[in-house]
């Protein structure tokens, strides 16, 4: 069997799978799309110039994965990507000519000049139309067949031009199957065509229009004498703007009529704004970025808004194509590409300045940090980070102002409490939005898999080990940020400071602990839910719409009553482990059980005023905890608590 299978059917047959190619047919408007005549749209010009040359003009960079952190890396691709792509074009003019050409054809190839040790050395853009694709049918390897025409030129050393897939990257557009890309004009060639014909059309309009502006008519035959009496005297008494709207006076049974623009020349003329805006969407442009501003926009009145709406749902996806491909030069999954867009993302000065507090405030950004993002010079000592003492971030140590100095303080307080729930509304309301969040969250994901199997299970339906992982770190972070301002408050009430690093541990179980429990409560209610609606009160022959219906009132009940439960269950339970964690690292000799609660329940009742060294535990009832909320006292004796604890020195 020949190495590639070759030959006209072979051809068809790419052809028919690739569907409709870009050249060869004509449109319903019988014009002939080919790229050349598609670019003198002017519309497809805007789209493709507009994408290609906000792409080209990113900062590009590559970087490699370590762990949770992402670190510059030193490739020798790098400067390839980010600078000079050959000793003869830059990094931007070659990222322009691959957008160009992905927007035009669909496709686009760079040829990968490498040294003798096989690296990287030069990134060469080669015309789509110079390279033809093949596929070795025993292995499944990937060829390209590159012929250069006269005018192009780069250094390929591959014998008969058969380029191997390592040397050549392939940026493909969306496709459905095969080895090509499809193209955007191709696809769209009809409100191409349609546009093409619009435009040579009006142009012609105006050039050939011999329509008057109007028409004075009158009965009979005039003679040479008074056809020029009377068109001298209409133009003496009207002619120019300066005699405009005078009163016209018509001798011998004159009239006058206007004449306008025909019906079918003016529905023409709206038919070539449509074709604008039809384009337009083809490449995912917003209409108003070409110039179409009859329609206004759904992204916002603002600039950054409707910045924020281009690069997310236009330019983005192009370019996410480029770095997935082009991280092939790479050599490994841990190192990849990445265009950075935020100079377009840039929000106006106030909101800058607003998130650069923030980010100070918070400790990970620096003076010169900001100063360097604003293109400023550094200033002396701008090097420094703060660190908020009520945000110390888990497992950093704590600042200085916050440790215990060595001998006993000047002033000491003698006993502390934890703090009510009451005085955490904020923290409170932080959980139940977070909470709420997720399980809408969960209903758009339930709802959309009932779209396609309305018979599906509970567990089918719910990503259980997803649904926990994600979970887990919204409640870690929640408790963590909470766990760190209780109990520096309680440490510094007897004059110490709280150790953060030693409630990791356990504020990372108990959240992966909790978010289990959440989520297997909601696949059981769903479960429950499914086998109502499906059997029960709603019927067995119940309709898609009435389960959805069903699932979504389940849901909408979890965002509320149940979202509010869990949050203020979950704040007064790491409220008071951090509370006691931070009397303990400030020196706390003791803790006693409070009760707060007019009508307590009796095991409570009989805890109250119970004292005991910091490290042991309470006796409530038959179990023995730590303190209220304790996950060791069970579920009985957590629900509805509202115990605190005193500490005392």
């Amino acid at each position: 069997m020949p190495l590639f299978r070759r030959g006209r059917r072979a051809e068809s047959e790419r052809g028919l799978k690739s569907l409709p190619p870009l050249t060869g047919q004509r449109t319903a408007a019988d014009v002939l799309v080919t790229p050349e005549r598609a670019l003198q749209v002017s519309a497809v010009y805007s789209c493709i110039r507009l994408l290609a040359e906000t792409g080209s003009m990113l900062p590009v960079g590559t970087f490699q994965r370590q762990g949770k952190h992402r670190v510059p890396l030193d490739h020798p691709a790098t400067p390839l990507l980010t600078y000079q792509a050959n000793p003869g074009m830059e990094a931007g003019e070659m990222w322009a000519q691959v957008l160009g050409w992905l927007l035009l054809r669909g496709n686009a190839a760079v040829y990968v000049q490498r040294d003798r040790a096989g690296r990287p050395a030069g990134l060469w853009p080669v015309a789509w139309t110079s390279v033809e694709p093949r596929r070795n049918m025993d292995t499944g390897e990937m060829v390209y067949q590159v012929t250069l025409a006269d005018d192009e030129w780069a250094p390929i050393t591959e014998p008969g031009g058969l380029v191997r897939a390592e040397g050549l990257l392939h940026f493909k557009s969306f496709g459905v199957g095969g080895v090509e890309g499809l193209s955007p004009v191709g696809m769209a060639r009809q409100a191409v065509g349609t546009s093409f014909a619009a435009t040579s059309y009006i142009g012609g309009f105006f050039a050939r229009d011999a329509t008057p502006g109007g028409i004075v008519s009158v009965e009979g035959k005039l003679s040479d004498e008074q056809y020029e009496r009377l068109t001298r005297q209409w133009r003496d008494l009207h002619e120019g703007f300066d005699r405009s709207h005078r009163l016209a006076v018509l001798e011998a049974g004159a009239k006058w009529a206007n004449t306008t623009l025909s019906p079918a020349d003016a529905s023409f003329l709206e038919v070539y704004k449509l074709s604008r805006a039809e384009i337009a969407g083809i490449y995912g442009v917003p209409p108003h970025m070409i110039g179409d501003v009859d329609r206004s926009t759904s992204w916002g009145s603002g600039i950054e808004q409707q910045s924020l709406g281009y690069v997310l749902y236009s330019l983005t996806p192009w370019l996410t194509r480029l770095e997935r491909t082009a991280a092939r030069l790479l050599g490994s999954p841990d190192l990849y590409v990445r265009f950075n867009t935020g100079g377009l993302l840039r929000g106006d000065l106030a909101t800058r300045y607003a998130a650069y507090t923030q980010g100070r405030g918070g400790g990970w950004l620096s003076a010169n940090d900001i100063l360097a993002k604003e293109d400023e010079p550094p200033i002396p000592g701008g090097d420094e980070y703060l660190v908020p003492l009520n945000m110390q971030p888990a497992g950093s140590p704590a600042p200085p102002a916050q440790r215990t100095r060595p001998g006993p303080p000047a002033r000491r307080a003698e006993e502390t409490e934890a703090p009510a729930l009451e005085q955490l509304a904020a923290w409170v309301t932080r959980h139940i939005d977070a909470l709420s969040e997720f399980f809408a969250g969960q209903s758009e994901e339930v709802l959309a898999g009932l779209s396609v199997r309305p018979d599906a299970t509970a567990e089918e339906l719910l990503d259980t080990a997803a649904a926990n992982e994600t979970l887990a770190a919204l409640l870690f972070e929640l408790a963590a940020g909470l766990a760190g301002e209780v109990g520096t408050a309680a440490a510094a009430a007897l004059g110490g400071a709280y150790v953060p690093e030693e409630t990791t541990a356990y504020l990372a179980t108990g959240a992966a602990s909790t978010a289990a429990n959440i989520n297997t409560t909601t696949v059981t209610k769903l479960g429950e839910t499914l086998a109502e609606v499906r059997g029960g009160t709603i019927g067995i022959d119940a309709a898609p719409a009435e389960i959805r219906a069903s699932v979504a009132a389940m849901f909408e009940e979890m965002t509320k009553a149940r979202a509010r439960q869990l949050a203020q269950a979950r704040v007064a339970g790491v409220a008071n482990f951090a509370s006691h964690e931070g009397a303990k690292h400030a020196g706390a000799r003791t803790k006693t059980w409070r009760v707060w609660d007019t009508n307590p329940r009796p095991t409570h009742r009989r805890a109250d005023g119970q004292t005991v060294s910091i490290r042991d535990d309470f006796t409530v009832g038959s179990r023995r905890g730590r303190w209220p909320h304790d996950s060791r006292l069970g579920v009985d004796e957590i629900a509805g608590c509202t115990c605190r604890l005193q500490f005392n020195v």
